[in-house]
């Protein structure tokens, strides 16, 4: 590929189609300085030292015909003939006809084979005249991307033609440059000999077949990568990929030579509807990359929305073949959309936007690489090894970055996501620990409330004791043991000495404040678990004792109780003692020989304090069954 082919290449790459096509046309060297004279022979060159290559442009002649009449015998005698000055010919938007011509000498002792390479693959007429001094007959070639390939002759993606130089010859070559509707591309002319120009061939064809390559992987990979997750960024980037490669397939002449070669004005369709397609998708692309709608004003978003559906309809002449006007119209969609490109990649880049900054340095790669290129091809740079190439380069960086860009979004809503499933797990473990622990406490709460209301259910609220229900519950119980297992039981009836002189006296708050005081000094010295402290009514209580030792070892106990009711020393004056004392009748059941109800185990017991009470009370009257 030749550097006219490459430079078409890097101002319509992707992303700059307007912008370099615009560099170009204010950019290239006139095709008629005002100080060149008119010249009647065609400048010549001696080719036998030619080496591997030789860029024939500014060693050559132009002449322009404005109405495109003038045959090749006419243009050999003209007077208007110019030197060009420049190894590119860019003419823009021109309707005239553009002639060039040199003429080749060998002046060496060999037969030379060149090749005469138009490094131009969308120049829509190129006729090729070869005019010899003598020798064989002159060669005329009428080619072009408006004529079938096959008018080529040669099958090459740029018209080239073949020239053979016996020692002594001379070659006059004549070009005639004409358009279909006033579009000329950049075109270079370049003379090879033959072994270099197949060798720059197969190296062509490899560089591009790895480029394409990349480009369908790029593409497969991320149709992939939609298909699997749905994200639209992937399935946008993978239209613009497609997009891309059909422009750039159409663009650099293979579509033409491999897809419908048979089909010249269909060629010249596709490739401004493909311009569109591109630059439409890579805005659609864009917008939804760097997340617009939210981070942009609405009026900016509503302008590039704008410029992006001018661009998509800038395509429309193309459908009734017209070229120049939808190239035309791309270059000012497309220079107002790579404006607001760099703006909001560097708006949101300073803001900290990754997505912003990938797209900026994405765009500044392939601007750099463009730059550089025609800045060596304007001879203001050495053109050395590999520069021809950098547009090449900077298209496949542009999009390589834009692909890691997607990763790296991508990557950093996984992330994201990862963080916010971290915090939700987090706090649904919180959540459910505090509802566990909320749970445990409530479900503490309800058994001590429960517990609570079974205590106050055979609790007397006075007094503390167990209240007379609970006490028949719980002498069935233990009488039933009694009958069963022979154990011995023990059953004291207690009563306040002189109570109801006592309230009389002091009044019934005050009677109810020795009930709780006895209640206490009774249930402090119940240690056994089978011991059970009982109200029965009004001043009497009575304590059950199931398990219970001999009489000799019971009755102590109970005396222990009495003594620590005296003790209380509250006073009492209608009592003997002066202070409130307690009668105690105490039954014991030792073997259970002859069985007993409980009704009558508290008769029984009843007596024996009605005993202790006519003896004297304050004291404690016992007996064994």
């Amino acid at each position: 590929m030749g550097p006219c082919r490459r430079s078409v290449a890097a101002w319509r790459n992707g992303w700059l189609t307007g912008v370099v096509f615009a560099m170009c046309l204010i950019c290239a060297p006139a095709p008629a300085p005002a100080h060149a004279a008119a010249l009647q022979e065609p400048p010549s060159i001696s080719v036998e030292a030619l080496g591997d290559s030789l860029l024939l442009g500014s060693r050559m002649q132009l002449l322009e015909d404005p109405g495109g009449r003038m045959e090749l015998s006419a243009v050999q005698h003209a007077s208007g003939w110019r030197s060009h000055g420049s190894n590119v010919f860019a003419f823009g938007f021109s309707q005239s006809v553009w002639w060039a011509r040199v003429l080749l000498r060998n002046d060496g002792a060999a037969v030379l084979s060149l090749m005469l390479e138009i490094d131009s693959p969308l120049q829509d007429e190129v006729d090729i005249h070869l005019l010899r001094t003598g020798g064989p007959e002159d060669t005329h070639v009428f080619t072009g991307d408006r004529r079938p390939f096959a008018a080529r002759g040669i099958a090459t993606v740029v018209p080239a033609v073949p020239v053979r130089l016996s020692p002594g010859e001379s070659v006059a070559v004549y070009l005639r440059l004409a358009t279909h509707d006033g579009l000329h591309e950049p075109i270079t002319t370049q003379l090879w000999t033959m072994e270099a120009f197949h060798t720059h061939l197969q190296g062509e064809h490899l560089v591009i077949g790895m480029y394409y390559g990349a480009l369908v992987t790029l593409l497969l990979y991320n149709l992939f990568l939609f298909a699997s997750t749905r994200q639209p960024n992937f399935g946008l980037y993978a239209l613009y990929v497609a997009a891309f490669l059909l422009w750039s397939f159409t663009f650099r002449g293979y579509a033409f030579q491999y897809l419908w070669p048979e089909a010249p004005v269909f060629n010249s369709q596709v490739l401004p509807i493909s311009v569109a397609a591109c630059f439409t998708s890579f805005v659609y692309f864009m917008l939804s990359y760097i997340d617009a709608r939210r981070q942009l004003s609405r009026g900016i978003y509503r302008a590039v929305m704008v410029l992006a559906v001018f661009n998509a309809l800038s395509a429309v002449p193309a459908l009734f073949n017209h070229y120049a006007l939808p190239i035309a119209l791309c270059i000012v969609a497309d220079t107002a959309l790579m404006g607001f490109a760099f703006f909001m990649g560097v708006r949101l880049g300073l803001a900290g936007s990754r997505p912003a900054l990938y797209l900026l340095l994405a765009f500044s790669m392939l601007a750099l690489s463009v730059t550089l290129y025609y800045l060596s091809l304007a001879g203001l740079l050495p053109s050395v090894g590999g520069v021809k190439d950098l547009p090449l380069i900077g298209s496949m960086l542009e999009i390589l970055l834009l692909a890691f860009g997607l990763a790296d979004q991508m990557n950093t809503l996984k992330a994201a996501k990862l963080r916010a499933e971290r915090r939700a797990l987090a706090a649904q473990t919180a959540l459910t620990t505090g509802l566990e622990r909320e749970v445990a406490q409530r479900t503490a709460a309800l058994a001590a409330a429960n517990q609570r209301l079974a205590d106050m259910a055979i609790t007397d609220e006075l007094t503390g004791a167990f209240n007379r229900r609970h006490f028949n519950a719980v002498l069935a119980a233990t009488m039933a043991r009694h009958a069963r297992l022979r154990t011995p039981v023990a059953f004291c009836m207690v009563d306040v000495d002189h109570f109801k002189q006592y309230n009389d006296r002091y009044g019934h708050p005050a009677g109810d404040l020795v009930l709780q005081a006895v209640s206490r000094v009774v249930r402090e010295r119940l240690a056994r678990a089978g011991d059970h402290f009982f109200r029965i009514g009004g001043e009497e209580f009575g304590i059950l004792m199931d398990g219970a030792d001999t009489l000799s070892a019971t009755r102590p106990f109970v005396e222990q109780v009495r003594a620590a009711i005296e003790a209380l020393a509250l006073p009492h004056a209608a009592s003997p003692h002066g202070v409130v004392t307690a009668s105690f009748g105490l039954v014991l059941l030792e073997t259970g020989d002859h069985p007993i109800r409980g009704e009558e185990l508290v008769a029984r017991a009843d007596r024996l304090l009605y005993d202790a009470k006519h003896a004297g009370r304050n004291r404690v009257v016992a007996e064994v069954l």
